[in-house]
């Protein structure tokens, strides 16, 4: 009867199961956690040491977490992991957004209402409970993402202590006269019927007339006659109503121009396309003079006809387009309104903020401006003053949360100066680290381009702007705002609607009939409040790390900076790190409509957070992301790769601890140099926030020491006697690479590392208590040694391979290789267990054989005939005879 070899054997023995069951485990894991107050833990350990402060920009609380959410979450999760790890004192404090126009119109449709069916006190009351219940629902669904913190500190820009500091902040920017009311055209939304700031404005195609129109001169000069016509070109027929200038290039070239019986100005470089547009056949060009020469001219404005407006110099006049004499209509365009207070043009304002015409318009009072195009355009072509119309598709300004076309619409409003600041802005921004590179120059881009900044809205739903009026006069004074933010402290900024202007004001001001400004503040001024309302555990600004989506340059990142520099003077950042946007598997952006939209919730449910957070981690984060169930499936196999490795680490050290650790020699010495080298490797990625370079590395280093090292070292591990020293070097060399990549891992696979964790470490509380490894000296001398050995290694791998298709032989554990080599090193070396060969022979060439061997029942390698003893090799032999 056959001998049954097994129980002889050190076979591998694991709880690490093959099946990871993250969906099962994960729920279990966080209860631990929660109870075993590991975060807080985290936190009592690092009390004492060097901070890192991640701070949270807040995401807005409506509706469920998006994959974008899930990415930027896990990211600053492995971060402050890492950073804790690493010893830093690292709180966390998670945000939320909570005013603005999306959560009134929510909770307006969650309750099917309207906002006149509320006072503007219950309106806000409302907004507030149902902000509160986003928050709640979005934590919830972060908690599954298996963040460090409990979330139990958190801030909500509702919170009254959140809007007294906001507060503070617009009182010091008020009395240092960084904020002021002015007349200017601003982005205006008709479907929000509110001003907006340029980071909430998006762009998309739309459909827009293209119109000629010639307007009659009724005053001339020297060059030009009473009754010749000057050209205008516009795409917004409707502002024609409050036309009151045309602008010229005063050195570009104009000239006359006769067609069909008339005579028009129009700029010379551009005579071709009006010919075309206006479909002359036939036109003479009578003469030629500078624009210079046009300015002081008067003509019959294009609607108001009974009023005539003046040709003025425009600072913006181009020949891109158009006819080079430009429409001028000040309260509907930022150049425009230039042009106008220069030349004192009227400004005549027709459109309400619903986007409705006012009396200014005349018979066309109540109209929405869009369709008054068509009135304004009959009304042209009825006088003979239209000479082209044609409608084109262009980029728009559309506002980012309605998706409807905006305006520039000239109204009073409340400004940051950024001019005032804008160097020291910029001198502040120098000092920042970027990652991306170009992150700090893009910003930059942005402030040195950046206009005053609009931050008042038209809306209920916010924060106050704590002015009073004296009659028409805004009143800044430091007494008053002292006592708005003592009131909004103990109340909340509800009372700014609870109660009279008096009410709110200190008693000397009371009794002289002020009133009280009733637009509330951007949501940009809100959360770019953060870094002076939120102060984790004491700590102030400049925190050490903002990351954010790449959109945030032009949304928080730029707030947190107007405001941080101009409340105390320096950058709300040290480090600014961002993400692209999270794409679909095909590069496309995700949407309802097109059905492609990828749930974090979903592949948390079906393959469990660890996955989500190797897809985050595994992804070249700072261009934008793919995701897709391909996706998740390649990442899968990378975490099987993982959890496969580490199962035959951890069941191939059920008998060895530390204390039973073998300085390693040989091959071992070489492995256990390429370790530290990894180790290195690693620790330098996740400084550099290479998260993706860092998992190819780890993924590398496993397939390389699982074909270079573990297929030599099962023989090893499994027949050798249980105590040899090279058994023991081995599995030192084993415990330490597990040890390393459970704690790499730990950041990015927090249920997996805890689970074997706690198998190799049970009287130990958590893996996330534990310290990071440091930076070692590595010797590349041994590199150095190794490598005349990997080169003879390509070259039997070769010769084997073509041995095995010739069918010399089965399998490479079968052959005899022949080798030729003058390396005395190669020479000392035990070949025919490093090259998993059954013997190793010096020859003249490298060559392979076959030879009469047999199989040891035992260990199953190949032996010579010769070599038996009782039918088992030496080494088995002595093994069970010792």
């Amino acid at each position: 009867m056959k001998k049954d070899y097994k129980e002889t054997l050190n076979m591998p023995q694991t709880d690490f199961g093959m099946k990871a069951g993250l969906v099962e485990k994960e729920p279990k894991y966080r209860q631990e956690w929660l109870k075993k107050e590991i975060y807080k833990k985290a936190l009592a350990k690092n009390k004492e040491n060097q901070r890192f402060i991640l701070h949270d920009g807040p995401p807005y609380a409506n509706g469920d977490l998006h994959i974008g959410h899930a990415l930027n979450k896990i990211l600053k999760d492995i971060i402050v992991r890492y950073k804790t790890m690493n010893g830093f004192y690292a709180p966390y404090t998670p945000g939320w957004d909570t005013h603005g126009l999306p959560i009134e119109n929510k909770m307006l449709e969650t309750m099917d209402k309207k906002a006149d069916d509320f006072d503007p006190v219950m309106l806000r009351k409302e907004a507030a409970k149902y902000a509160l219940t986003q928050v709640a629902r979005q934590e919830a669904q972060f908690k599954t993402l298996n963040l460090l913190s409990d979330l139990s500190e958190k801030y909500v820009t509702l919170d009254k202590n959140f809007e007294a500091n906001q507060l503070k902040l617009f009182k010091k920017m008020a009395l240092d006269g960084l904020i002021y009311k002015g007349l200017k055209p601003v982005y205006w939304s008709p479907s929000s019927r509110s001003a907006l700031a340029e980071a909430e404005v998006e762009y998309a195609d739309h459909r827009s007339p293209s119109i000629f129109v010639a307007l009659d001169v009724v005053k001339g000069n020297e060059t030009i006659s009473a009754g010749e016509k000057l050209v205008i070109w516009t795409t917004t027929p409707w502002t024609l109503i409050a036309n009151s200038g045309i602008a010229v290039g005063m050195s570009f070239e104009y000239s006359t121009v006769k067609a069909n019986g008339n005579t028009y100005v129009v700029a010379t470089q551009l005579l071709d396309s009006l010919a075309a547009a206006a479909k002359w056949e036939e036109f003479e060009v009578l003469k030629s003079f500078k624009g210079k020469e046009l300015v002081g001219l008067e003509y019959q404005r294009p609607v108001k006809t009974e009023l005539t407006a003046p040709v003025v110099e425009g600072h913006h006049v181009t020949l891109e387009s158009g006819t080079g004499l430009v429409h001028i209509a000040p309260l509907f365009g930022e150049d425009d309104f230039i042009i106008g207070k220069k030349f004192k043009l009227d400004m005549i304002m027709h459109v309400e903020g619903d986007g409705k015409f006012n009396k200014e318009a005349g018979e066309l009072e109540g109209i929405f401006y869009e369709d008054a195009n068509k009135d304004v355009g009959m009304k042209l072509d009825a006088e003979g003053r239209l000479l082209s119309l044609k409608f084109m598709k262009h980029s728009y300004p559309h506002d980012w949360r309605t998706h409807k076309p905006i305006i520039y619409r000239g109204v009073p409003q409340w400004f940051v100066s950024i001019s005032k600041i804008k160097s020291q802005i910029l001198e502040e921004l120098s000092k920042v680290k970027s990652h991306p590179e170009w992150g700090v120059a893009r910003l930059s881009q942005m402030i040195e381009n950046r206009d005053d900044w609009t931050i008042s809205r038209q809306r209920t739903w916010g924060v106050p702007i704590p002015v009073f009026y004296d009659g028409e006069t805004p009143v800044i004074d430091a007494e008053i705002f002292d006592n708005v933010i003592e009131l909004v402290a103990e109340h909340g900024s509800d009372i700014w609607w609870e109660k009279s202007a008096d009410e709110l004001l200190p008693t000397k001001f009371q009794g002289k009939g002020f009133t009280k400004e009733m637009d509330i503040m951007d949501v940009w001024f809100d959360s770019g409040s953060s870094s002076i309302a939120v102060k984790p555990e004491g700590e102030e600004a400049p925190f050490d790390l903002y990351l954010e989506g790449s959109d945030q340059y032009r949304g928080w990142f730029n707030s947190s900076l107007i405001n941080s520099v101009a409340y105390r003077g320096v950058s709300p950042f040290k480090q600014l790190l961002s993400h692209g946007f999270v794409l679909d598997g095909k590069g496309n952006k995700m949407s309802k409509s097109k059905g492609n939209v990828v749930s974090p919730q979903e592949i948390v449910g079906k393959n469990g957070a660890d996955i989500l957070r190797l897809w985050a981690a595994n992804s070249e984060f700072t261009s934008d992301v793919t995701i897709s169930a391909e996706i998740i499936k390649q990442n899968i196999d990378i975490y099987r790769n993982f959890r496969t490795k580490m199962r035959f680490m951890h069941g191939n050290l059920f008998d060895f601890d530390s204390s039973m650790m073998v300085e390693p020699t040989g091959f071992h010495a070489y492995i256990a140099e390429l370790h530290k080298k990894v180790k290195n490797q690693i620790k330098e990625s996740y400084e550099a926030f290479e998260f993706n370079k860092m998992i190819k590395i780890v993924n590398n280093f496993i397939i390389k020491i699982s074909s270079l090292y573990f297929e030599f070292a099962k023989d090893v591990l499994y027949a050798d006697e249980k105590d040899s020293t090279e058994r023991r070097m081995i599995q030192t060399n084993i415990f330490n690479i597990l040890n390393t990549l459970i704690i790499t891992l730990a950041p990015i696979l927090p249920t997996t590392t805890e689970e074997l964790f706690q198998l190799m470490n049970p009287e130990k509380e958590s893996v996330h208590l534990e310290e990071f490894f440091k930076v070692e000296s590595v010797n590349e001398e041994v590199f150095n040694q190794w490598n005349a050995y990997f080169e003879l290694l390509d070259e039997v791998n070769k010769k084997l391979e073509e041995a095995t298709k010739e069918g010399l032989i089965r399998r490479r554990n079968e052959a005899k290789v022949i080798i030729n080599t003058d390396n005395e090193f190669l020479k000392t070396l035990n070949l025919q267990q490093l090259l998993i060969v059954a013997k190793v022979e010096f020859g003249e060439e490298i060559k392979v054989e076959t030879f009469e061997t047999v199989k040891c029942p035992r260990c199953w390698n190949h032996i010579d005939v010769n070599e038996i003893k009782d039918e088992l090799c030496v080494r088995c032999y002595k093994v069970l005879n010792k």
